[in-house]
């Protein structure tokens, strides 16, 4: 009896499991996509419930064999209706609610949908989606561009991704001829399917606010409680506002954005005069810039009241990721009060035909530290002004440049100011031009070093290319002489000082019409470099200098050890190569000093001694 049993339980698990596996299988047909829709016997589509609506009588679809195999399309069957003059330009068809085309939501992997259709006239084809309560994603239309031959035309409902209509569609409509007819028009479409496609619309949540929340005034984020904004789409705004949810976060959706006005007025208005940033969180795949303005109606709380203050400032976002601003309140220079901002208005370019994802609207008070910018100035150079020829130096007069950025550099320049030192930033660099031409060449025969600071977060290998246009003047004029030097590995993340020698660049044999300066960096168009202190200069003597102590240096050359003497106490030790870069230092504070070179290159090096005095700079040959 135990035996028989312990059968039967057994027997009762496997049944248990069948019905089990049975019942997640009809679970998942209810909720799964049904697609391809081919319209074949066995397939999707031939056997469904196709209604067809706003046709003058609505003639139902016919399922039929083929009657033009050919091209790309030689299945056997496909679908024909027979859109009439007498109907109206959305004439079409649709399937039935939760059966038919089952149920699924809008995402990556099938965001791309593509119809063949078999036309005697070119005009839109409509597609789109419908959730149970009868919301839909809106028609997506694509004209057929050739007649009388199968075509297949594709829909990007990538932009839908994420919205509520996009969730749990379970009914698909079809539009095969959105136009007003003259006639009556035969139409057959046939093999619908879904595809991954790029994305056009963010598929995770933007970043969560950490930012106390006394430290914040927030319009709209869900990581704090919201002040009343009257609303997020004046009327007369041009742009189209969505709510949805990405990823289960509420964001606003701004389509067809040319701008927008966002207003919080009378007992709305906000006093931000305490704070130090506006924030915002934007995503969009097509929008190449953005302008935010802030509008302060002054104490009478009124639009063109006379005191109004105002200013806009131009973003360039990245496309296809959440972009973080974080806009200090300074730069909103127009804008001298700030204790009753009313309007809030975005714009993007191009006007009228992009879409921007917006979230984490707030104003805070927390000192924001970007790690991909210096927070403190490059340092300043000592060199004595009568031993300089600058380019770009706060601490000199400079030499007038015809440009920064040449017209066939592919990098971008901003002009700004790192700890109120000016400064140049190159970012997206594969290569940018620098010229002094005609009137403006540099004469740099009697100079010994080319000086720069670099400050880069990303760059692994900086390049410097001087180029020398010749007696003529001319680029290209025969008589040019270039050379191109590469600084490996620059310390990330910290200004670099490059001391180079112009001995280094060997094949700049003439030095007295400099006409270019070329920087390229690597990884390819993708690093950010920050440029300062652009200068030859004769010697390495600095105002301090002009006292410090006196270094002997011996043997000289040398191939082993090296004896350094001063009459003052040394405190740092800093040899460097030929092209500037240090190969060793020591901190020995004695007033003698033995360096081990036997493992050096052979070459010149140059030895540069701190005292308290100041600095001097010797040359070295090892052999």
């Amino acid at each position: 009896m135990k035996k028989n049993y312990t059968t039967t339980k057994s027997h009762l698990s496997v049944l248990r499991k069948m019905l089990l596996s049975i019942f997640m299988m009809g679970a998942m047909s209810a909720f799964a996509q049904n697609a391809p829709i081919n319209f074949e016997s066995g397939g999707y589509g031939a056997s469904w419930t196709w209604t067809s609506f706003e046709n003058a009588g609505n003639a139902p679809l016919k399922i039929i064999s083929n009657p033009f195999k050919s091209g790309i399309n030689t299945s056997a069957t496909v679908a024909k209706l027979t859109p009439l003059v007498t109907g109206q330009p959305w004439a079409g068809v649709e399937t039935k609610h939760g059966e038919d085309i089952g149920k699924f939501t809008l995402t990556t992997a099938n965001c791309i949908v593509k119809i063949m259709v078999y036309k005697s006239v070119k005009s839109d084809v409509g597609i789109k989606f419908i959730v149970a309560n009868g919301g839909s994603t809106g028609e997506i239309k694509v004209a057929n561009t050739k007649i009388n031959e199968w075509e297949e035309l594709t829909f990007n409902f990538s932009g839908k991704i994420g919205e509520g209509t996009s969730t749990d569609i379970d009914q698909i409509a079809i539009f095969p001829d959105f136009q007003t007819r003259t006639d009556s028009n035969v139409c057959y479409f046939d093999n619908i399917t879904f595809s991954a496609g790029t994305v056009s619309a963010p598929t995770t949540a933007a970043p969560t606010p950490s930012r106390a929340s006394t430290d914040v005034i927030s319009m709209f984020s869900n990581a704090y409680t919201n002040k009343t904004v009257d609303t997020w789409r004046t009327s007369w705004s041009a742009a189209t506002l969505t709510d949805l949810q990405i990823a289960g976060n509420d964001t606003k959706k701004y389509s067809s954005l040319d701008f927008v006005g966002i207003e919080t007025t009378g007992a709305n208005l906000l006093d931000v005069s305490s704070m130090l940033y506006f924030h915002f969180d934007a995503w969009t795949s097509d929008i190449t810039s953005i302008k935010v303005k802030l509008v302060d109606f002054g104490m009478d709380a009124a639009f063109g009241g006379g005191d109004d203050k105002e200013h806009q400032v131009t973003l360039t976002p990245t496309q296809n990721g959440w972009n973080s601003f974080d806009i200090p309140m300074s730069d909103f220079t127009g804008l001298t009060n700030k204790n009753h901002i009313a309007q809030l208005i975005i714009n993007g370019t191009p006007p009228g035909s992009g879409t921007v994802y917006i979230d984490n609207v707030y104003y805070h008070k927390v000192p924001v530290t970007d790690p991909n910018t210096p927070q403190t100035a490059a340092p300043t150079p000592t060199f004595l002004a009568a031993e300089v020829i600058s380019l770009f130096s706060n601490a000199y007069t400079n030499k007038t440049v015809d440009t920064w950025r040449t017209s066939w550099s592919a990098a971008t320049l901003d002009d700004v100011k790192i700890a109120g030192n000016d400064t140049k930033k190159y970012s997206a660099l594969d290569f940018v031009g620098v010229e002094t031409t005609g009137a403006n060449t540099i004469d740099a025969s009697n100079m010994m070093f080319f000086h720069m600071n670099a400050w880069t977060p990303n760059l692994t290998v900086l390049k410097v290319k001087l180029v020398d246009f010749g007696a003529n003047g001319a680029f290209g004029g025969g008589d040019d002489k270039e050379h191109e030097l590469t600084l490996t590995a620059p310390t990330l993340s910290a200004w670099n000082t490059y001391d180079i020698p112009l001995s280094s660049f060997t094949g700049l044999t003439t030095k007295a019409h400099i006409g270019q300066m070329i920087f390229v960096g690597n990884p390819t168009g993708t690093g950010t470099v920050f440029i300062d202190n652009v200068l030859y200069r004769k010697s390495s003597v600095s105002i301090k200098s002009l006292n410090a102590a006196k270094v002997s240096i011996y043997p000289n050359p040398a191939s082993d050890k090296v004896t350094i003497t001063s009459d003052k106490q040394i405190q740092l030790v800093t040899v460097l190569n030929n092209i500037g870069q240090s190969v060793l230092t020591l901190n020995p504070d004695y007033k003698m000093v033995v360096l081990d070179v036997s493992k050096l290159n052979k070459g010149v090096y140059f030895i540069r001694t701190t005292s308290e005095e100041g600095q001097t700079t010797s040359k070295l040959i090892v052999d």
